[in-house]
């Protein structure tokens, strides 16, 4: 991600606009190869040698932030470790215990020192001198990095500043065309791993989707912003769309526009599924289980009333013929999950299990009476309750 003093936008009116980086322009295509090139060369290079390349790459021209952008992304991609024999804390005691009794006046008493710190910690002078401070942020080494084309490191710029946008978004419509039905699964599996409070509504050509911003929480959460900004690589895969932001943006509210139009490239791919650590720990845990019910991670697209649509996470089946479905709800407030089970109520032959996070536990009593099955977990959803909620939910239902 790109730190808010790297985000480069001009406003428009009430519209905030990206200032997109041109992909194909010889420049930016010239400092990205510059730059993508130190990080694979310096590989198991302390730190702060790349940060010298780089600074000589980036300059201090009117361009700054651009570059400088682009070896932030870069350094995302980097892993730093303090590499050393012997824990440099221990090297420096060590060292700084024999320089206190030295006279350091008399030349070569550093050295002597060395040489004592190194037969003490039984490791060679050579190791002794690259541990002393291998642990500052300057020398800690490049051990791992994952490598990207100059050419997709230009796009992920571009993306990035988009992503970045968002992060003061208080509502999100984005609109689909006709989409292929894989695809819409991707992207409501996407919404939901990113736990985004939304609503999804049928429309002529496609589908909307309703998205509620981390500012519209009671208090502003960066984690519910980085949830927004992750998704929008996802929806960037689609073919036809189109979002409008309402932001709130410097204290001023403003709108932010991005369609398929843009030409924005997704560095995600339209495969496997997107699963949270809960529903990693449920499904081990559901398999474990003794029961006569199954479960299934399908992704059904459900059509409610007045042309609403659910996509539940999960369906349990039982061989007499009993289906539930149960979605999982992490960030909420109480008016959006009262929404959520008035859309239910109208579709008693549709049983729903809500597994609701606790981490925002304002209004868990008025949702005592709930119509529709209703538990709270705190890290853990437990198989017990899912199994107690599904046949309340069937016997409700009858």
């Amino acid at each position: 991600m790109l730190t808010s003093d790297l985000v480069r936008t001009t406003i428009r009116g009430e519209h905030v606009e990206p200032l997109y980086l041109d992909t194909d322009a010889f420049k930016a295509r010239e400092k990205a190869e510059l730059l993508t090139t130190i990080f694979e060369s310096y590989r198991d290079e302390p730190r702060g040698d790349i940060e010298e390349q780089v600074q000589a790459v980036v300059g201090h021209g009117t361009d700054y932030k651009i570059w400088r952008g682009l070896a932030k992304l870069l350094d995302d991609r980097s892993e730093f470790e303090t590499v050393a024999e012997v824990e440099p804390q221990r090297i420096r005691r060590e060292a700084f215990e024999r320089a206190a009794e030295r006279d350091m006046a008399v030349e070569g008493w550093r050295d002597e020192v060395v040489e004592e710190v190194a037969g003490a910690l039984e490791i060679d002078t050579e190791a002794v001198e690259a541990g002393l401070y291998a642990d500052l942020d300057a020398r800690q080494r490049l051990v791992e990095y994952e490598p990207i084309e100059p050419q997709a490191l230009l796009h992920r710029y571009n993306l990035a500043l988009a992503q970045a946008v968002l992060y003061d978004a208080t509502h999100l419509e984005i609109e689909l065309g006709e989409t292929d039905p894989n695809m819409l699964r991707y992207l409501f599996q996407a919404l939901k791993f990113n736990r985004l409070m939304h609503r999804v509504q049928r429309i002529d050509d496609g589908y909307r989707l309703i998205v509620d911003g981390p500012a519209s929480l009671f208090e502003r959460n960066r984690k519910y912003g980085t949830h927004m900004a992750t998704f929008l690589p996802a929806l960037v895969l689609a073919d036809d769309w189109h979002l409008r932001a309402e932001l709130d943006w410097e204290d001023e509210a403003r709108e932010f526009h991005l369609s398929d139009d843009e030409g924005l490239v997704s560095h995600y791919e339209a495969q496997g599924q997107w699963k949270a650590d809960e529903e990693e720990r449920f499904e081990e845990k559901f398999a474990s289980t003794e029961t006569d019910w199954t479960l299934e991670r399908r992704g059904t697209i459900l059509e409610l009333d007045d042309n609403n649509v659910i996509i539940p996470d999960y369906i349990l089946e039982h061989p007499d013929g009993r289906e539930v479905y149960l979605e999982i709800v992490g960030f909420w407030r109480l008016s959006y999950l009262k929404r959520r089970i008035d859309l239910l109520v109208e579709r008693e032959d549709m049983p729903l299990i809500l597994a609701v996070s606790d981490r925002l536990s304002a209004g868990q009593k008025e949702l005592e009476e709930s119509p529709a099955e209703v538990f709270f977990f705190k890290t853990v959803i437990l198989v017990d309750k899912v199994l107690e909620a599904a046949a309340a939910a069937t016997e409700d239902a009858d």
